[in-house]
């Protein structure tokens, strides 16, 4: 790689932002030892390029589901993973990948792996070793991200030694998008349209728990003119926006306070993504871009440090080194801080217009599984919401951006909608049992199950919540398909009685019938909902259950549950 080629180009799949921030942290420390870096979310990279002539890339991706890779890689892989691909496809290239996980799950950094091993088979070369990142390392993702970025730049700088001295940590890095106040009296163009999204006009906001209930969920309901013909399993995906409140308390943080909200400013930039407008104002990206209520990454402090004074320099500096990782934890991550609070602590410390998209972040999108069915209701897209609203352990309110947007949000309020292939795939045939896991809202999928399969399919679905009065979602549609003979229902309430019953424990005591189905009748085994321990105990459940009534030992009966994961009988979709 000579002088005239020091092109790095940066891909990213990210589910919840930290692996596109781990690409931008990279691609800084790039520009530092002078490589031409562009960043992309791996779907956006182009593929006749990649193919062609790209020589040096380095990957970043997490793990979602059951293994799978994040929604904005999924596209790239499936490219990669074609048949007729040739051997040497990638043989140009030279790579290196950093995955994201935490190893208390079981499969740990699954995409990465897979990523590092398939781009090896179509005859690219690995630079150094494939890194995983852990979460539960006591400096969490940078214990295994800093050492590997060190032998990243000595492999790169092996092949081309630096032409200049490396740029100083303490010379801030060129901004990513150009900022330009345009003056004077000017007539803002509409905001684009976000591609690949529909219109979408909320018809139904309905509260489905008791108003004494601690927790509000909503049954939503969308009405869209036109749209892919989605499938039972998929995902909505909405982009929020902030609450005007939350913006002025952010624009007063920011010091973006009186005319230079509202003053029109033209961007420019590769790293701007088609929805937002290039002739815009600071109100309208603190609206509708910057993610201000979200609880700020490491890279927030290591950008914001460039523009401090003082003790608070040296502050911020604490907190984005390495060793202030658990200084940064309790900080931020144990009371869910925002950004705007953080500029709050901050008070001497303005962000100036032209860095503001490399130190404030974006507004994440937000996937909610479809509950409606689109043979039946091509135009109703419906929607089981959960609004996030809890106090943290300093007993400060805290209240999720999406849902609250969504639950705040009039009736006829028109919003962008797109649609992603969720990880849920009802089997071919409709005789084929389908046991459903549904816990809380992870009931949202299996409403789209049953609507779309033939009356008479043998469906089971176990559902979970706190109480029979107070949050028993659906139960009239639920308590009619069983009359119909449509569902076979079985309850957990875990808190109606002393001892706490979940879905788990209604798995086991149904477990004769649960294994006959999946053993003599080749069920598919679905389960959605809380992320937690969930998934884990619901797991644990049906090891038992192949122990107890399938007569096998307790390594055989994972075996047997590990055999059904692999071939697609057993199948996951949990959030956090």
């Amino acid at each position: 790689m000579d002088d005239d080629n020091r092109e790095l180009l940066i891909l990213y799949g990210s589910q919840t932002g930290y692996a596109e921030d781990t690409a931008r942290r990279i691609a800084r420390q790039a520009w530092r030892r002078h490589f031409t870096t562009r960043v992309q979310a791996m779907d956006q990279a182009d593929r006749e390029w990649l193919f062609g002539s790209a020589r040096h890339v380095v990957f970043v991706c997490s793990t979602t589901g059951q293994g799978d890779p994040p929604d904005n890689m999924r596209r790239l892989w499936r490219v990669l993973l074609r048949k007729t691909q040739p051997h040497d496809a990638l043989r140009h290239m030279r790579y290196a990948v950093f995955g994201l996980g935490d190893s208390s799950y079981a499969k740990f950094n699954y995409a990465a792996k897979r990523l590092h091993r398939r781009l090896a088979q179509l005859g690219a070369t690995a630079v150094i070793d494939r890194g995983d990142g852990d979460d539960q390392h006591y400096l969490g993702l940078d214990g295994a991200l800093d050492p590997w970025l060190d032998e990243l730049w000595t492999a790169l700088l092996r092949e081309a030694p630096l032409p200049r001295p490396v740029v100083p940590e303490s010379v801030v890095p060129p901004p990513s998008v150009d900022v330009v106040a345009i003056g004077g009296a000017y007539a803002l163009p509409p905001a684009p349209e976000a591609p690949d999204t529909v219109a979408a006009t909320l018809e139904v906001s309905e509260r489905i728990t008791a108003r004494d209930h601690f927790q509000d969920v909503r049954h939503l309901q969308f009405r869209i003119d036109d749209g892919p013909a989605w499938q039972p399993g998929d995902c909505a995906v909405l982009r929020p926006s902030n609450s005007a409140s939350d913006v002025e308390s952010f624009l007063a943080a920011a010091h973006w306070t009186g005319s230079a909200a509202d003053a029109p400013l033209r961007l420019h930039g590769d790293a701007l993504p088609a929805y937002v407008p290039r002739e815009t104002t600071l109100r309208w990206l603190s609206t509708h871009y910057f993610d201000i209520g979200g609880v700020p990454k490491r890279s927030f402090f290591e950008m914001l440090g460039f523009f401090a004074q003082g003790d608070e320099r040296d502050r911020l500096r604490e907190l984005a080194s390495t060793a202030g990782q658990d200084d940064l934890h309790a900080y931020c991550m144990r009371p869910r801080r925002t950004v705007t609070e953080a500029l709050h602590d901050f008070p001497n410390v303005h962000v100036p217009l032209s860095h503001m998209f490399d130190v404030l972040p974006p507004i994440a999108e937000r996937s909610f599984s479809i509950s409606s069915a689109h043979a039946h209701t091509p135009t109703l897209v419906d929607l089981t919401v959960a609004v996030v609203d809890y106090k943290t352990m300093m007993h400060i309110r805290r209240r999720g951006v999406c849902s609250t947007w969504l639950a705040n949000m009039p009736v006829a309020t028109a919003v962008r909608m797109r649609f992603a292939r969720g990880l849920l795939h009802l089997p071919a045939d409709a005789h084929t049992p389908a046991i459903m896991v549904g816990p809380g809202t992870g009931i949202a999928p299996f409403m789209a199950f049953v609507r779309h399969r033939p009356p008479q399919s043998p469906n089971h679905l176990f559902f979970g919540c706190r109480s029979e009065r107070s949050d028993f979602y659906y139960r009239a549609q639920l308590e009619q398909w069983c009359a119909d003979g449509c569902l076979h229902l079985y309850c957990a309430f875990s808190r109606d009685q002393p001892d706490k019953v979940y879905v788990q424990h209604r798995i086991r005591d149904n477990g004769a019938l649960v294994w006959d189905l999946v053993s003599r009748q080749c069920a598919v085994v679905y389960v959605a909902g809380n992320a937690n321990r969930m998934p884990q105990d619901v797991r644990a459940a049906f090891v038992d259950v192949a122990m107890r009534y399938g007569a096998l030992s307790a390594a055989d009966a994972e075996d047997y549950v590990r055999s059904m994961e692999r071939c697609g009988r057993y199948q996951e979709e949990c959030w956090y």
